[in-house]
């Protein structure tokens, strides 16, 4: 969504994030001229267990909260909420701001919502709200667009529109946050916007900034399958409506999901056979830039009632493998191929350890062709300190998350590279103290010399 960008992102409360850790992905102030071009990616760096893969987990719930009505009444979702939510705080808080362009105007909008769990030990919207201000305006007081407050909404706006969205989520909100069920309530039911409602238009927007929202986790981190075996093995072996109920949501979260380009098998409906083999002609020349004897890459489909069931075959010279039987490496770039094209084409992309079973020369050639034409922003993960000297040429595009969960954000010092600093030890919050005398005590047993 080449006029909606994000331009900070924070949040406390899941995994070991106690403390808020926020994300800043422009400067405070804005221009006429704002343009995210050298601020469009940012490299995520920290130790194992800083936080990282929770600041890219909690970006997935929040989409969910968003577009996905029937989201906290899945019992999936509970089941992960109960294990990724802070012990400690017993609460979820999410805050993002994003900024819209309309030709000259710049809104920024500022979302927040917040989880915590009832005494039926279910996790429900306790508060949520959206506000507005012109972004160019040396006022930087935000406007009320709405506020919801233990299930009741209240807004400045006195409109139909208002008293009708009153009427329609009247007891619905706290099992789904306001945009789902404006979603579900009004626009799917086919009612049309009454004429003057400013806040109609503002939860288009903040429904589209959700929409242009797309996060990739490695499967270690898809808990569903793993949430699911536990579930059942607290249920009663003849309980086949238990099964039934267990498959019907995890299906729903698979929908819910947009359409992403798989190493399994990928599921299409017939009208949409023909998008599909335009996609895998782009991928195979995205792969064939890693594979120079690839071939080809063709569909083995069959047809199931209204829907192709497909899987994808790499063909070389001699021989064909499926997907599912390539290297892990070539199984990562087909999963991330549909994420990179969706941050050219201007959506804003969190991808988890982005590094992980890609070479850093593969990786650093992306990033810089990322940074020079992607439309869209892109944040990731990464242990690999290869790309820092790529990504200190955008602005803002380096952060460290400290073992106390604080984020320091690189800052240009003179011809000073970030990699060498950080490998020493020498940024705030660095961890690297560690000498190979340390792991003694470790491996050594007794009776060792």
């Amino acid at each position: 969504m080449n006029n909606i960008h994000l331009v900070s992102y924070s949040v406390k409360g899941i995994k070991s994030l106690d403390k808020e850790a926020k994300l800043s992905f422009y400067k405070k102030t804005f221009k006429k001229d704002f343009s995210i071009r050298d601020y469009n990616i940012k490299g995520i760096y920290g130790t194992n267990g800083a936080g990282k893969s929770a600041i890219v987990t909690s970006v997935r719930i929040l989409k969910n909260l968003l577009l996905n009505v029937s989201y906290l009444n899945n019992p999936l979702v509970q089941k992960q909420l109960h294990d990724l939510i802070n012990k400690k705080l017993g609460k979820l808080e999410i805050t993002a701001e994003f900024v819209v362009t309309f030709g000259t105007e710049l809104r920024l909008y500022q979302y927040r919502i917040e989880l915590i769990k009832n005494n039926a030990n279910k996790f429900y919207i306790s508060e949520e709200e959206l506000k507005v201000r012109n972004a160019l305006s040396h006022n930087k007081q935000f406007d009320e667009v709405f506020i919801v407050e233990n299930g009741k909404l209240s807004t400045s706006e006195i409109s139909k529109f208002t008293e009708l969205l009153t009427d329609q989520t009247k007891n619905l909100l706290t099992s789904a946050s306001l945009t789902a069920n404006w979603i579900e309530r009004v626009i799917a039911a086919g009612l049309k916007r009454p004429a003057g409602s400013k806040m109609w238009m503002d939860l288009i927007l903040l429904y589209l900034f959700a929409e242009g929202l797309f996060v990739y986790m490695e499967r270690e981190d898809d808990h569903t399958d793993f949430v699911i075996h536990k579930l059942l093995e607290q249920s009663e072996a003849e309980e086949d409506s238990t099964l039934d109920l267990l498959v019907k949501h995890k299906m729903q979260l698979k929908e819910s999901q947009n359409f992403m380009f798989s190493a399994e098998k990928i599921i299409v409906e017939k009208d949409e056979y023909q998008k599909l083999e335009n996609e895998v002609k782009r991928l195979y020349e995205f792969l064939h830039i890693f594979k120079q004897d690839l071939r080809d890459v063709v569909i083995d489909e069959k047809i199931n009632g209204e829907y192709y069931i497909c899987n994808l075959v790499m063909k070389y010279d001699n021989y064909s493998v499926d997907t599912e039987f390539e290297s892990t490496g070539i199984r990562k770039l087909i999963k991330l191929f549909t994420y990179l094209d969706k941050m050219v084409k201007g959506d804003i992309v969190f991808i988890d350890e982005m590094d992980s079973n890609l070479h850093d020369v593969y990786l650093c050639a992306l990033l810089e062709y990322l940074m020079e034409y992607g439309e869209g922003q892109l944040c990731f993960t990464t242990h690999n300190i290869g790309p820092m000297d790529i990504l200190k040429k955008n602005k803002m595009s380096i952060d460290f998350l400290s073992v106390d969960h604080q984020i320091y954000s690189w800052t240009t010092s003179g011809n000073y590279s970030p990699s060498k600093l950080y490998r020493n030890g020498m940024i705030e919050g660095s961890p690297f103290n560690v000498y190979s005398i340390d792991f003694i005590a470790a491996f050594q047993t007794e009776g060792d010399n």
